[in-house]
């Protein structure tokens, strides 16, 4: 994982020394070369400040190429709604705490809760270790699970529909999951999942919402180490307001670990890319890592001691 992420944030560097052409991913640029077409950036943020006029949404669609990047998909401190900081100390941000408590927008905790989020050792926020002490599941090339893989790591996602199902497609390890439409049940007694059961509705002509259960304790719910049980429920809206733009919310309830449901995602906006939009390779690789741990990890982690 922290491969992936030096090698994502050269990729970054080198796009911002383009064209703002490219950048912005214009048709212009899309024409220059066959090249262009393929592992391209999302546009900056600045890019999408631009008022443009966009065509209504369409009815009960919400297919497409979406990118959360430039929204602030990273969530590197924890989930946006609860980042793991506490406001004007960002010397914070080095952790050494205890608990969460001190943080602006604490969660609901049970005891039982509190317990499981000590086993956890972040390396961000207020209770983040050095990396050689972190026990983050993803840098054992652990899947991400879900909600995590839209609370850390967010960049871009693909939306298809078909009669019975909706699928998406996330650049983060090539994940995908099935949300199913066909009026079935959630099942009684799930077997854990790392990206759970699903099932979706329409609430409205413009708004998706989709139920998970099934989910495997062993992931972390975001970047954070915030701790879930296997009853966890994940409610997500998708809110089309326009053809080019998505909003995103997100609902978690867990009663052993949380004492209410707490909102992780409050209309995340997610912008539409182009239809021919090719995304970067971007996977855990255990190989890499054994590489990467050669080179950097280890040594790192030797002059810590």
């Amino acid at each position: 994982m922290l491969k992936r992420f030096v090698i994502w944030m050269l990729v970054l560097i080198a796009a911002s020394s383009l064209s703002p052409l490219l950048r912005a991913q214009t048709a212009a640029a899309n024409t220059a070369g066959n090249d262009q077409k393929w592992e391209q950036v999302p546009p900056e943020r600045s890019a999408y400040a631009i008022k443009k006029k966009s065509a209504p949404a369409p009815r009960r669609d919400i297919s497409g190429i979406w990118d959360a990047l430039a929204s602030g998909g990273i969530e590197a401190k924890g989930a946006a709604e609860h980042p793991a900081l506490i406001k004007g100390h960002p010397q914070d941000e080095l952790g050494g705490h205890a608990d969460e408590s001190l943080i602006e927008h604490p969660l609901p905790y049970t005891d039982a809760g509190i317990a499981a989020l000590k086993e956890h050792k972040p390396s961000v926020g207020v209770r983040s270790v050095g990396p050689a002490l972190s026990n983050d599941p993803v840098n054992g090339c652990d899947p991400p699970g879900f909600p995590r893989i839209e609370l850390y790591d967010f960049r871009e996602m693909q939306i298809e529909q078909t009669k019975t199902q909706v699928l998406m497609l996330y650049e983060l390890d090539a994940n995908y999951r099935v949300i199913w439409t066909d009026g079935r049940q959630l099942p009684q007694d799930p077997g854990p999942r790392w990206f759970g059961y699903s099932t979706g509705k329409w609430v409205d002509d413009y708004t998706f919402e989709i139920t998970t259960i099934g989910l495997n304790p062993k992931s972390w719910i975001d970047h954070a180490g915030r701790p879930h049980t296997g009853d966890m429920k994940v409610v997500e809206q998708f809110h089309r307001v326009d053809f080019d733009t998505m909003e995103l919310s997100m609902t978690i309830s867990d009663p052993k670990y949380y004492s209410q449901p707490w909102q992780a995602l409050n209309k995340f906006v997610l912008h539409r890319l182009p239809d021919d939009y090719d995304w970067l390779e971007y996977v855990c690789s255990p190989s890499d890592n054994v590489d990467y741990n050669n080179l950097v990890g280890d040594p790192v982690s030797n002059n810590q001691k």
